[in-house]
């Protein structure tokens, strides 16, 4: 099935959660028990609530519609440079189109549905104000589009990424053949992070023997690292330290100087986002490219 993408729209959304001031009636008829039946507008036949996040107060669903698996383009905030960025989430799919009833709560959808996010536990990863929201709990990514008086909810849970580290120097040779560049992990380097902790870094003998095999092959020792909790200044000392030890290690080992060109890179080229463990994992990581091929980092 294509990429799906729903444009951002101006909109307004309303909230209704845990929090009772984000909540006022669902309706006038529950304040005028007499009120004609007759004029209540209820949920579309067969649509029922989300259940990673309910609609909103003074709302109803207009449609619905779930299939197994669907690819969605999902905005992220712009990088360090303010280019813009997305993420392709493939999984299973649940979307909700709502109208919000209530014209005086329409104008503050947008900055409810910032807070009842949170509180449903998930985490905010783009927000354009008042038309669009990219938001991600663990392995379920939700954007939302907002305009006028309706908005909409795309769910996916995300189907898991295969992820498998090369574990050789065959391993990396294909990768390098195939792409230029391979990321190695694995390497552990000590706690100043200028040297190598040789016996727990197996893969560099592998290195080593595709270096030694690949004679006339140039190499640019890329070191990348997003910390969670540090900032991007740190991340870019760390890896400037980390692929000079490691540029050293080889020298020492055998591979001339004028083969490898040491460059630190910080938190500047992820790979995934760094949300959970298995990507922080990723992210942090050595990248052997090779210099000929021009693909290295600038």
């Amino acid at each position: 099935m294509p990429t799906r993408r729903f444009p951002s729209m101006p909109i307004i959304l309303l909230a209704a959660f845990t929090c009772p001031a984000l909540y006022p009636s669902l309706s006038s008829a529950q304040e005028n028990p007499e009120a004609d039946s007759s004029e209540l507008k209820v949920d579309a036949p067969g649509c029922t609530d989300l259940t990673v996040l309910p609609k909103l107060a003074a709302s109803i669903i207009l449609s619905c519609h779930n299939w197994d698996s669907v690819t969605v383009s999902m905005p992220l905030t712009p990088d360090a440079a303010g280019y813009a960025r997305e993420k392709t989430v493939r999984g299973s799919y649940e979307f909700r189109e709502y109208q919000i009833l209530q014209e005086d709560q329409q104008g503050q959808a947008f900055d409810n549905l910032l807070q009842l996010l949170p509180i449903a536990g998930f985490k905010i990863k783009y927000s354009a104000s008042p038309s669009t929201i990219t938001a991600r709990k663990e392995d379920v990514w939700i954007l939302t589009n907002l305009s006028g008086d309706s908005y909409n909810v795309t769910v996916i849970h995300a189907q898991e990424e295969s992820w498998k580290p090369v574990k050789d120097a065959d391993e990396i040779s294909r990768e390098i053949e195939t792409n230029h560049r391979v990321a190695i992990y694995g390497i552990q380097f000590s706690s100043d992070n200028e040297a190598i902790l040789e016996e727990n870094s197996k893969i560099l003998g592998d290195v080593l023997k595709y270096l030694k095999a690949n004679p006339k092959v140039n190499v640019v020792v890329e070191s990348h690292k997003m910390n969670e909790n540090g900032n991007s200044q740190e991340d870019m000392e760390i890896t400037q330290k980390r692929s000079k030890a490691l540029v050293t290690w080889l020298e020492t080992h055998g591979i001339s100087a004028g083969r490898l060109d040491p460059k630190a890179l910080g938190r500047s080229k992820p790979l995934t986002e760094n949300d959970t463990e298995l990507e922080i994992q990723r992210n942090e990581r050595i990248e052997i490219v090779n210099a000929a091929s021009g693909s290295a980092s600038p």
